[in-house]
């Protein structure tokens, strides 16, 4: 027997196996678990806030999304504190403008400062919604009056985890405490249905489900250094036409 994880995020479903603690691997004599170090906690904290972050991101934005760069001009450069009260003044006005059309601002934001320890500048992932009366590129452009704006459009390929991995790299640096992500309150949160599969083992080689295929580059068949039992991960992709829509109204055109 083993326990599989089920998320939904849409386009993209998640599949996780491993084995319980108190049951183990078939043919895989128990033995003691191994105390977890400092660092193992610490790399798996890491490990699960990407995974999360990365679910998080499909489960709300969809491809041609923003990945959106503020940056400060420098000749009136702010600190680290003032940088992040201008950017929250600039979410507040954007979720009043999109609230006006009857839209809620879907946001995560991320801080940091330059590898020079002085330009702060901010990452935002946001919805790109054209339609009358509401635009996002344009109310960016109205909005942050204090320095450039960079559009990087989400795409499909990776899945986001690039994305997820370059913001969780920020916020785990030794250096900057104060680098840790935020979020709108109003995100779809993913959360798996768990599964008893009465089976021995899992197959090596997973079968997508009807109506999608297997993501190979995403299949891990790993061993859990501490519990000493292997486990899976895998990603299947919705085919087109088989894709939940997440947004209609919303986009417009």
């Amino acid at each position: 027997m083993y326990i599989r994880k089920r998320y939904d995020l849409g386009t993209v479903i998640d599949i996780e196996n491993h084995y319980p603690g108190n049951f183990g691997a078939p043919g895989v004599p128990r033995e003691k678990k191994r105390k977890r170090t400092p660092e193992d906690i610490a790399r798996q904290n890491a490990t699960n806030r990407g995974k999360f972050l990365r679910r998080l991101i499909l489960m709300n934005f969809v491809e041609g999304d923003w990945h959106l760069i503020l940056t400060h001009r420098s000749r009136d450069r702010p600190d680290f504190r003032t940088g992040r009260k201008l950017v929250k003044k600039f979410i507040s006005a954007m979720r009043k403008e999109f609230k006006k059309e009857g839209i809620a601002f879907k946001y995560i934001l991320v801080s940091e400062i330059g590898k020079r320890g002085q330009a702060v500048h901010h990452h935002l992932v946001i919805e790109d919604i054209c339609r009358q009366g509401l635009n996002t590129v344009q109310l960016v452009k109205k909005l942050w009056t204090h320095g450039n704006k960079h559009y990087i459009p989400l795409y499909a390929d990776g899945e986001y985890q690039k994305l997820a991995e370059y913001i969780i790299k920020k916020e785990t640096k030794s250096e900057a405490e104060w680098c840790t992500y935020t979020r709108s309150r109003n995100l779809k949160l993913p959360v798996a249905e768990r599964k008893r599969m009465r089976r021995k083992r899992w197959p090596a080689d997973p079968k997508p489900e009807k109506g999608c295929y297997i993501i190979k580059e995403s299949i891990v068949n790993g061993w859990n250094p501490v519990t000493d039992y292997p486990y899976q991960h895998y990603s299947m992709r919705r085919i087109a036409g088989q894709q939940r829509r997440k947004r209609g109204k919303n986009r417009g055109g």
